[in-house]
């Protein structure tokens, strides 16, 4: 692909986003999640709404405008992110608990749940450690060192 076919598909793309606030239902959602990484996206994979701690672990996505609000688009303009945030690295014996490496808080296993709103078309994304491990208390201080 040349990068003007692919500049066209990111401008249509963007341009059928029909909005860039997380719904009203998302957004209480996420506020009672404040300690812990969570993230809502549009259906084309805009970031939406961030709590603290996901912004200490994948950078603050909401804070500009245009292509950097999607997650893919910056991961691919930016590498230097996939190395200063979150990275998934493999699976742990649990098929559901992921082992991902970041560069302040090295290894973290993590819980990782997609939740879909169909009515908003927009998903949320909540990261958890296991209740006691040092994954959680890992989490626990980037939650507190965001207040």
């Amino acid at each position: 692909m040349d990068r003007e076919l692919l500049e066209h598909f990111l401008r249509t793309r963007h341009n059928e986003v029909t909005g860039d606030h997380a719904g009203p239902v998302m957004t209480r959602i996420v506020e009672r999640l404040s300690d812990h990484p969570a993230m809502v996206f549009s259906q084309f994979g805009e970031v939406l709404l961030q709590t603290r701690p996901a912004i200490a672990l994948f950078g603050d996505y909401t804070r500009s405008g245009g292509s950097s609000r999607y997650l893919v688009d910056r991961w691919c303009a930016d590498p230097a992110a996939r190395e200063r945030y979150l990275v998934e690295v493999g699976v742990t014996d649990d098929r559901h608990l992921r082992r991902y490496r970041h560069a302040a808080l090295g290894r973290l296993e993590l819980y990782r749940q997609l939740l879909l709103d169909p009515v908003e078309y927009q998903m949320l994304l909540v990261f958890m450690a296991v209740p006691g491990s040092s994954s959680d208390e890992k989490l626990r201080l980037l939650a507190a060192a965001g207040d």
